[in-house]
């Protein structure tokens, strides 16, 4: 009897996904007549024609496909452009930055009267050879036999050119006759230091201190300076509190008196090979965390003129806001995102060199000395490793070397300098000049041996470049809220009530059925047992299910006390409710 009572409950039930329908389709229907999307009333409106609804329901959507257009467009414009550069909306005093570091090269190798004593097939004059000529080693195809022979010599030669070049050339103290910066006249001695670079030895100043700009020793670097260092990079600028005799400096003003000026003195008769055609100088203005390229970016300096050099400052700067989005979609590093191996300061020129120093040393195993040291166990090259350095430098192996400098992106902050080149020739006749020193130089010596350089900013501020978030999330989501408004009178409420018709709805209904259906099952299978006390109770009735067919009520049987309202139905096999 109870298989049966549980088969003829089951019958009874329906089905859960029938009940899940029904009401997901009620609740479809009540969200089309109360959302306020455009056009969805009148499509839930079953008082209009089936031609009106369809109307506004192919209206729909046409405005939602135009909606999704239009949103794809603005995410595309969003993720390809997501950095924009414009004009900085305050101005840079040039208190606020440091004048740039000046490098200056005599064009002259070495000095004659330190090598003149060299015999010829020395170590020595085999590097002067190498040093003086930079194309007569680099035929490789060449089978001249005195040329081969050279090469094998070459090999055993393990003389440094840096350390070669700092004995020999000319030192700052001879160069640099006069030296004035912001008004104030100083010992050349106590503002420039020796550096060695591309160009040979050279002095700089206004430059970092080695044991700031790299993470090891340097070998560059020969002389210390009387001024206190302070700390200073592009993105966080100078510390809060200055002392009084510090580098690198910054101006105190505008025009040729505040600027920096320098008298040159190039020693014609001690020329012995010049990097260029003739003799004169090669001068470069960096920010001072840089290394100079002075092979490739130095302005030439002719003997007997006076150059002016009036600068212009340009200054890069980023948004905190564009750290959110990726380096490659940004296209610029902070300092603090990027590690280089030798440098302590990034920028994209010394993350090229490392790249570089890099390959040089996986070709020749040595790094030559214009290049950072990378790597502490790594060798500097000799006069030996010439031949090898300059087949590797050829252009045919430049794309070795490219992969590592593709990653080299720029700083967001960074600070680089322009000029107009403005020049004059010296005083060939006697008559008074402005500057003493230059006034009591012979004339014939003057014209032959004496430059004159002057830098200086030609303004006291300048605007500078901001890279900013192009379209950050807040006018991303602005710019798709419009365009749903007005398509679709679309807002964030309309996401509520989808999903509590479309979701919440449905299942609460569905829940609340699984509960009552639970209740419902308990409570057959307490009546079922009641039934059968009661066929046992009334042996008096044999023909119940013939006789009432439609179940006992209340008014004709009651059976016990516990409940005047239920009666057995003979034929379902069970107690039902009567029926009043």
């Amino acid at each position: 009897m109870s298989s049966v009572v549980e088969m003829e409950s089951k019958e009874k039930k329906p089905k859960t996904y029938l009940m899940v329908f029904k009401s997901f389709q009620q609740s479809l229907s009540i969200f089309l007549k109360e959302t306020g999307l455009h056009g969805l009333k009148f499509v839930g409106d079953a008082t209009l024609s089936i031609w009106e609804r369809s109307f506004f329901l192919i209206s729909f959507v046409a405005a939602f496909i135009l909606t999704l257009n239009l949103i794809l467009n603005i995410y595309e414009k969003w993720n390809s452009t997501p950095v924009i550069i414009g004009i900085s909306p305050h101005a840079t005093s040039i208190l606020k930055m440091p004048f740039p570091a000046i490098t200056i090269c005599n064009m002259n190798q070495v000095q004659r009267s330190k090598v003149d004593h060299y015999q010829e097939g020395s170590h020595e004059s085999d590097l002067l050879k190498v040093l003086c000529s930079d194309e007569s080693l680099d035929n490789e195809e060449s089978a001249d036999a005195e040329i081969n022979s050279f090469y094998t010599l070459l090999a055993n030669n393990s003389l440094r050119i840096s350390d070669f070049v700092v004995n020999h050339s000319q030192p700052c103290d001879q160069m640099l006759r006069f030296c004035r910066f912001s008004g104030i006249e100083y010992k050349c001695e106590n503002i420039f230091r020796h550096i060695v670079t591309d160009e040979g030895l050279c002095c700089v100043f206004n430059f970092m201190p080695p044991e700031r700009l790299y993470k090891r020793h340097a070998q560059n670097l020969t002389t210390k300076l009387d001024f206190e260092y302070v700390s200073w990079d592009p993105e966080a600028g100078y510390p809060k509190t200055l002392p009084s005799r510090y580098y690198p400096r910054s101006a105190v003003g505008s025009g040729i008196t505040m600027g920096f000026s320098v008298v040159l003195d190039a020693q014609l008769n001690e020329y012995y090979c010049s990097s260029t055609n003739g003799p004169g100088f090669k001068v470069f203005f960096h920010n001072p965390i840089t290394m100079p390229d002075m092979k490739d970016e130095g302005l030439v300096v002719g003997i007997g003129y006076e150059m002016n050099f009036r600068l212009e400052a340009s200054r890069s700067e980023a948004m905190p806001s564009i750290r959110s989005i990726s380096i490659n979609n940004r296209q610029c590093v902070f300092m603090d995102e990027k590690k280089l191996l030798y440098h302590n300061h990034y920028s994209r020129r010394n993350c090229e060199k490392e790249c570089y120093a890099k390959f040089l040393y996986e070709s020749c195993a040595c790094i030559p000395h214009k290049y950072p040291q990378i790597y502490s166990n790594a060798s500097i090259c000799t006069v030996g490793d010439t031949i090898c350095i300059r087949r590797a430098s050829r252009f045919e192996n430049a794309s070795r070397s490219s992969k590592c400098s593709k990653q080299c992106l720029p700083s967001c902050f960074d600070l680089s300098y322009m000029a107009d080149a403005l020049y004059l020739p010296l005083a060939k006749r006697d008559f008074r000049i402005e500057n003493a020193i230059v006034a009591n130089i012979n004339k014939s010596y003057l014209l032959d041996n004496i430059a004159v350089v002057n830098f200086y900013y030609r303004e006291t501020a300048y605007y500078g470049s901001m890279k900013n978030v192009y379209i950050g999330f807040t006018e991303f989501l602005s710019n798709i809220g419009g365009v749903m408004g007005l398509f679709m009178g679309f807002s964030v409420i309309s996401l509520a009530e989808m999903f509590y018709f479309l979701v919440v709805k449905p299942i609460s209904e569905l829940i609340a059925w699984k509960r009552g259906e639970l209740i419902e099952n308990k409570l057959n299978s307490s009546n079922a047992n009641k039934g059968q006390e009661f066929l046992k109770y009334n042996q008096s009735i044999w023909y119940t299910r013939e006789l009432y067919p439609k179940g006992i009520t209340s008014k004709t049987i009651h059976y016990s006390p516990h409940s005047e309202k239920e009666v057995f139905n003979p034929r379902k096999g069970k107690i039902i409710k009567a029926f009043k």
